[in-house]
């Protein structure tokens, strides 16, 4: 239909680096074909740096295992978020975007999800809006556009004006767009929780309640279900467990069946590939029933207190008839959710669990620390950088608690932080390509009970051509330049431009040998997109520093490229 994605904002609790790299690779106009490219998914990457924001929960962003070069071009996309106030937590679970074309209204997408942008396999849920823009205000809209507004005011780091002019842009088409209704869906509403606006509270009064969440405690459930009848609750035994006895009163309980998602074991599509298991319940939807119709909530929110009273979270509202996707279209015998469950008899009344609020300080501290302003100084030159970093204010923690910094990049060399000072560590001899603004910060105690998080420090003195530097590491042969080069001017199957008898570069197949030579190719993006070219200059540039990197370049390439860009630099300054 001749669209592109032309902005997305994306909100979600807890932040796994890898888990973000997926969405650009897929907003991609390229074919990933079955297995992942390693130049594919950095040019897919590197493209949406400037069109995709993602808000995150401060102190929330996990460690990864193994840093890949491709999260440099996270940087400018990913805004840590302060808790709106102690003791609450910044939970939405949303992507909302923007695709636009030249000559069609602009369509868009809303994803209200109860999933974290993580890696993790566990049961959740989703709804998925479909909209286009209309001409008039559409009023029920204004929460899900007050919540966009909002998100620049919460970070940590001011957003830059062109992200924050663009993230209003988005706030302001949300109040037009006219969503096209599911199935069975009569009405659509939006709740955006916790930040101090006097929107309407979501009305769960009703004579039966299915109410489906990981976490629950006594004033969450009342709220949720408010009502004396009919209610079903499903949630981690271990939360249920907790409830005090009369919470329980009435109520029927359910678990996720410990065997739920196993995989067919004569699926052999299914086998081998990792997809086998499901487990752990992370879904959070209420379903009630009032005057016949049914309201079916799914978001971020939680059956607990902290959800309806402080947190910042996100809720679609779906209403139909309740015959359709009442209670039963979940919990009758036969529906397809219920064959999920197991019931659960408990008594209730369980005290918490001392670990637990071990596990919790630490992650509060890890909260705290990440809302301060960190800057990392870089200093040094092609022999190796000193990295520097530092608190503009002192961090508070107890004696009794370790806490240390390392680079992201770099694991394994980390320094020590010590309470009631500034936070000050030195990185020395750090390569171009490891700079990075991402520092790895760990709590632990005495007991050895560990956790971490990731904060983004204010790179000072960043270095000219650092992202550069991450591209060459990953172009490192000719087969990766054309392809790379291939992706960047919009060729939709790079792999034509390699000779089918060999796979490989080299003498006159640079030239040709392909359904679209890469001068062609060239040629039409002097014409239609120029930008494309200053940065693959960049890499050119780059590459030719050194003579590995010159090799890397196809063969009968260099010439062409001077006339290029010659051709580039005069076209340019004959434009008025």
């Amino acid at each position: 239909m001749g669209y592109r994605l032309d902005a997305a904002v994306a909100t979600t609790f807890t932040l796994d680096l890898a888990a973000a790299l997926v969405p650009p690779v897929a907003f991609a106009s390229f074919e990933m074909r079955g297995t992942p490219d390693p130049v594919a998914a950095l040019e897919a990457v590197r493209s949406c740096a400037d069109r995709v924001d993602i808000f995150c929960q401060a102190g929330n962003i996990r460690i990864p295992a193994q840093a890949s070069d491709l999260m440099a071009y996270l940087e400018p996309m990913v805004h840590e978020v302060r808790r709106p106030r102690p003791g609450y937590l910044f939970h939405p679970k949303v992507w909302f975007l923007r695709y636009s074309s030249p000559d069609l209204p602009g369509q868009f997408r809303l994803l209200c999800s109860t999933r974290n942008l993580t890696n993790d396999r566990s049961w959740d849920a989703v709804v998925r809006l479909d909209g286009s823009r209309s001409t008039g205000l559409m009023p029920e809209n204004r929460p899900l556009s007050d919540f966009l507004a909002r998100l620049p005011d919460l970070c940590v780091t001011p957003l830059d004006d062109t992200r924050r002019g663009r993230i209003a842009s988005l706030a302001s088409d949300a109040r037009y767009i006219e969503w096209e209704h599911p199935d069975n869906v009569r009405e659509i509403q939006f709740h955006a929780l916790g930040l101090g606006r006097t929107t309407a509270r979501p009305d769960f009064t009703g004579y039966r309640h299915l109410v489906v969440s990981p976490f629950c405690n006594d004033d969450g459930l009342a709220t949720v279900a408010p009502s004396w009848g009919d209610v079903s609750l499903v949630s981690r035994p271990e939360a249920i467990d907790r409830l005090a006895p009369e919470s329980l009163e009435g109520v029927t309980t359910y678990r996720l069946d410990p065997l739920a998602g196993l995989a067919d074991p004569d699926d052999e599509a299914a086998a081998g590939t990792g997809s086998e298991l499901l487990t752990g319940l992370h879904a959070k939807i209420v379903v009630v029933e009032r005057n016949r119709a049914a309201h079916v909530f799914i978001g971020s929110a939680n059956a607990t207190s902290a959800a309806h009273t402080g947190n910042v979270e996100f809720v679609v509202e779906l209403t139909g008839g309740a015959s359709k996707i009442g209670v039963d279209a979940f919990m009758a015998a036969d529906a397809p959710f219920r064959q999920l469950l197991e019931p659960y008899a408990t008594t209730g009344g369980m005290p918490p669990d001392t670990a637990d609020a071990e596990s919790r300080a630490l992650e509060n501290l890890l909260r705290d620390v990440a809302v301060r302003q960190f800057t990392l100084t870089v200093d040094g030159g092609d022999g190796g950088y000193l990295l520097m970093l530092a608190s503009t204010t002192p961090l508070e923690f107890p004696t009794a608690i370790t806490l240390s910094a390392e680079l992201m990049t770099r694991p394994g060399h980390s320094e020590t932080l010590v309470t009631g000072t500034r936070a000050l560590a030195a990185f020395t001899d750090v390569p171009l390509a490891d700079i990075t603004p991402f520092v790895a910060v760990r709590a632990s105690t005495a007991s050895g009970l560990t956790r971490g998080t990731v904060l983004r420090a204010s790179l000072v003195n960043d270095p000219a051509g650092r992202l550069d530097e991450i591209l060459a590491r990953q172009v490192d042969t000719p087969e990766k330049f054309l392809r790379f080069l291939a992706l960047l001017l919009g060729l939709a199957d790079p792999a034509s431009l390699l000779p089918a008898e060999t796979g490989r570069t080299g003498g006159t197949a640079f030239f040709g040998g392909g359904t679209t030579g890469i001068l062609e190719l060239i040629l039409r993006a002097l014409a239609d997109h120029p930008q494309a070219l200053h940065d693959l200059d960049r890499l050119v540039e780059r590459l030719q520093v050194t003579a590995a990197g010159t090799e890397v370049l196809p063969q009968g390439f260099t010439p062409l490229w001077v006339t290029v860009m010659s051709a580039l630099q005069r076209a340019e300054s004959e434009t008025p």
